[in-house]
């Protein structure tokens, strides 16, 4: 690796009989942001000694880079520079008298030096505030060398001099996938209300890549270190909220909505001597981030939060740092709430976010523009500098499917199959389904096209309207870059209608009748039989040769009873029978209890259907309506959020077969949340549903 290289041309004017000044250089390395086009170097000394007391000195310093270009803050008007020479010569720093003048874009004069040396005859120059563009390549050191330019009266040791080393300075984990679903906002928006209403949110996080690279104003800066986030592809109605303020790692409370680790807070920042990470909106800049205004943070609380304009589905937002801990490796959430008032064409859209540091900017020149400025780098992982790339914090994408295999029949009904989408990580997982077609265009359909979580997709394939053959696509379940993506493929053989095929009932799978997982089932649990060719005249489903109950039927789906009078464990058959022809057998596996809730089966003490916009109160009764539930035996009792409840009433839905009822109080002391629900029987739990209380 070649090293950059920076050369000092110093001519010096002297009174006759001027003894020269012998110097020394020195120079204090300084880790600098290889993302940054104007990052500041290590200060520079030179240690002069043997010069005549009292003289007079006078002259020029050159600064030439040999490598990226010299990128200080241009007055347009004076063609000066910001970079800053002092000298002592015993009574302190003072000017040199010299102004810096831009030769080119690698080199400046430090321009009209004028003093007079003190009476021990030695001076001690400082360089200060020289900006640079530094090396691409991380942990790169770049030199500076000096060298005096003919007759002089000041003779330099010229060996190349370490100012900088360039290393990442901005690391981040964030999805840059965010799947666009209805959400509502609340009336007033702030933190707390955002999540307690239920509003769709994902968070980023960004991490220094060193110790200071997070730097708040310092002198001769235009502003301190920002962080851009810019999103677009968002669809018309789309309303992005973020916090105006963000308390760090180092902060009293972290910001936090809780996807990320960290309990969900606004934050809580106060200052202190040794400092705390603080970030602070800036509203109101150009595409680039540049300009704005600060909005001034209080101490304490920060729970406001306000609107990211988006124009055609684009907008950004800037972040400034204002505080910060200088001694440690800092860290701060930023959580983007998205609020959706109508479901986009096509069921979903997966917007953009991208994260840099800022203002961004591609002039590698002495300007009039900002400093510092960045290049629009994207940001590699944090999890590997924080040590939590396996500490379940991040969604992970897991899919289960039987196979997307259909053989329908042209002119009838369509077949029906089913995608497990699961979280096997941390935080929120956001997906979203779509079909890519290989032969043909518009024969599947998927309910539903995204969501949140732990879902069941149906994914459904008809050949009305196409001639006989085989058609393929593939299914893609993308859940962003941080969790991951699958893509199914599927197969469909379209077959003609004859006069009187007398084909016999097919199943494709047994499911539980709430959850549509395939799972063991409890004797009495209502399950969900799905296959082709199902309606009939007369329609029956025999399980271990036992009749079943059928609570619905068509020529896709049966609904049954699995026989309350069959054994607690073990393995059944049970087939379909449709006017006298029988389906080809399917094997069950039978426990003793299989509790499922029912979607939109959380009711409020209302009667209402529990969700964002419909809460229950703490304290409030509330009704869950599910299946597989053994009445006796193992006590039942309700999980909600970290909280375990004995129901006032589990039983029988009164007037339903098969249907169980839970009552039971939600928690006093539960604040404000969005969270989950399970109904166990022992240690046998449903899946979890989403409950929300106010």
């Amino acid at each position: 690796m070649r090293p950059i290289l920076f050369l000092l041309a110093i001519t010096a004017l002297q009174a006759q009989n001027f003894s020269p000044l012998n110097c020394v250089a020195t120079a204090v390395p300084a880790l600098v942001r290889l993302e940054g086009l104007a990052e500041r170097v290590g200060d520079i000394s030179l240690n002069c000694t043997g010069g005549t007391p009292n003289g007079q000195i006078r002259g020029d310093i050159r600064v030439i880079s040999f490598g990226g270009n010299i990128t200080n803050k241009l007055n347009t008007s004076t063609n000066a520079l910001d970079a800053v020479l002092t000298v002592n010569t015993g009574s302190g720093d003072i000017s040199t008298g010299a102004t810096p003048q831009v030769r080119a874009n690698n080199q400046f004069d430090f321009a009209g030096m004028n003093f007079t040396l003190g009476p021990s005859g030695t001076a001690v120059f400082r360089i200060t505030n020289v900006r640079v563009v530094p090396p691409q390549n991380p942990e790169q050191p770049f030199q500076l060398a000096l060298a005096t330019n003919g007759p002089s009266a000041i003779r330099v040791d010229n060996s190349p001099l370490i100012v900088g080393i360039a290393t990442r300075g901005l690391l981040a984990s964030y999805s840059s996938a965010f799947i666009c679903t209805v959400s509502g906002v609340p009336s007033e928006p702030t933190f707390a209300n955002l999540l307690t209403s239920g509003t769709r949110f994902a968070s980023l996080r960004y991490t220094e890549g060193f110790s200071e690279s997070f730097i708040k104003r310092a002198p001769l800066a235009d502003h301190g270190t920002r962080i851009v986030a810019r999103f677009s592809n968002f669809p018309p109605g789309a309303r992005l909220f973020v916090p105006d303020a963000l308390a760090g790692s180092s902060a009293t409370i972290p910001t936090a909505a809780g996807d990320l680790g960290g309990s969900p807070n606004p934050g809580r920042w106060n200052p202190t001597p040794a400092g705390q990470l603080l970030l602070a909106r800036v509203k109101n800049t150009d595409a680039n981030g540049a300009s704005g205004l600060i909005v001034q943070p209080p101490a304490g609380d920060l729970s406001a939060v306000s609107e990211v304009p988006l124009t055609n589905g684009a907008g950004i937002a800037v972040f400034e740092v204002v505080d910060s801990n200088p001694t440690t490796r800092e860290t701060v959430q930023l959580p983007v709430f998205l609020a959706l008032e109508q479901r986009p064409a096509g069921g979903s859209v997966t917007a953009n976010v991208a994260a840099s540091f800022g203002p961004i900017s591609t002039d590698a020149t002495p300007s009039a523009n900002p400093v510092p400025r960045f290049q629009a780098i994207n940001p590699p992982s944090d999890c590997q500098a924080l040590g939590d790339c396996n500490a379940g914090i991040f969604p992970k994408l897991a899919v289960e499917t039987e196979g997307l295999v259909y053989n329908p029949l042209i002119g009838q009904f369509p077949q029906t199959r089913f995608i497990r989408i699961r979280n096997d990580g941390g935080g929120l997982l956001n997906w979203a389904a779509s079909i890519q077609y290989k032969t043909g265009s518009g024969w599947l359909s998927i309910d539903s096209p995204s969501g949140i979580g732990n879902a069941t997709i149906r994914v459904d394939a008809t050949a009305a309207g196409l001639t006989p053959g085989i058609y393929e696509a593939s299914v893609l379940i993308d859940a962003g870059p941080l969790a991951g993506s699958a893509n199914l493929p599927v197969r469909m053989e379209a077959r003609e209608f004859g006069p009187n095929p007398q084909l016999p009932p097919e199943i494709n799978s047994v499911t539980h009748a709430a959850t549509f997982a395939v799972t063991p089932l409890a004797p009495g649990t209502i399950a969900t039989l799905f296959g082709n060719r199902l309606k009939g005249d007369k329609v029956e489903v025999r399980v271990s040769d036992l009749p079943a109950r059928i609570f619905f039927a068509n020529d896709t789906q049966i609904n049954f009873e699995i026989p309350s009078v069959l054994p607690a464990s073990g393995t059944v058959t049970l087939f379909a029978t449709v006017d006298t022809r029988n389906s080809p057998a399917r094997t069950i596996t039978l426990t003793n209890a299989s509790p499922g809730i029912f979607p939109n089966a959380i009711l409020n003490q209302d009667n209402t259907v529990n969700t964002a916009a419909t809460p229950a109160r703490a304290g409030s009764v509330i009704q869950i309506f599910l299946t597989g539930l053994p009445t006796q035996g193992q006590p039942t009792t309700v999980k909600i959020h970290d909280y375990t409840v004995t129901p006032l009433y589990a039983g029988t839905a009164p007037g339903f077969i098969g249907l169980q009822q839970v009552n039971a109080e939600v928690p006093r002391t539960l604040q404000p949340i969005t969270t989950e629900l399970s109904v166990c029987w022992g240690q046998t739990c449903s899946p979890a549903r989403a409950i929300t209380v106010n």
